[in-house]
C-alpha cells in the first residue's frame, strides 16, 4: 500500500514510499538497486491511493473575488509552426511543445534532474507523450510558455 512504518511497525498516516526509499519489491538487500520500471509501476500504484486535495489556480480564484479583468489577463500568446520549431533543435536552443504550448527550455537544460539528453531529444518538437510519461502538468507552473504550437 505503500504506507510507511514507524519503529513501532505503525502505519505513519499521511506519509507514503515508493521505489528507492522501500527497499524494492526484494527487500533489503535491493537497497539503492531497483529498476526504474519498479519505481514507476509501484510509485503509479502508490500514487493512485493518496488522495489530493483539489487546488484552485490562481486564475479561478481571481474570477471568484471579482478580479478577471484586461490587467489580470496573461499576454495572449503568438502562434508558433512546425518549421519555426523545428529550427530551435540544439542544446542551445531547445525550444519543446508540451500540451500544445511551446516552451525554451534552453536555460533548463543543464539544470534538468534526469539529464540534458531527455530534453535536447525532443527540441525542435512534440515532447508531450514524452513528457507526460514521467511528469504531472503541474510541473510547468515554474515556466512561462513562449507561444501556441499551430502544426502548419
Amino acid at each position: 500500500d505503500g504506507n510507511v512504518l514507524n519503529e513501532n511497525n505503525e502505519i505513519i498516516p499521511g506519509l507514503h514510499a515508493a521505489g528507492e526509499v522501500s527497499g524494492g519489491v526484494h527487500g533489503d538487500n535491493r537497497l539503492g538497486g531497483n529498476s526504474l520500471l519498479e519505481c514507476t509501476v509501484f510509485g503509479t500504484i502508490v500514487g493512485k491511493k493518496i488522495p489530493i486535495k483539489p487546488r484552485n489556480s490562481i486564475q479561478s480564484n481571481n474570477l471568484q473575488q471579482g478580479g478577471g479583468g484586461a490587467a489580470d489577463k496573461p499576454a495572449e500568446l503568438r502562434n508558433i509552426s512546425t518549421d519555426e520549431l523545428q529550427h530551435h533543435n540544439t542544446e542551445d536552443d531547445c525550444w519543446v511543445v508540451i500540451h500544445g504550448l511551446v516552451y525554451d527550455l534552453t536555460d533548463f537544460v543543464d539544470e534538468h534532474p534526469a539529464g540534458p539528453e531527455s530534453i535536447t531529444e525532443l527540441a525542435g518538437k512534440d515532447g508531450t507523450e514524452e513528457f507526460q510519461a514521467v511528469h504531472g502538468e503541474n510541473i510547468l507552473e515554474d515556466f512561462d510558455p513562449i507561444g501556441t504550437f499551430v502544426p502548419v
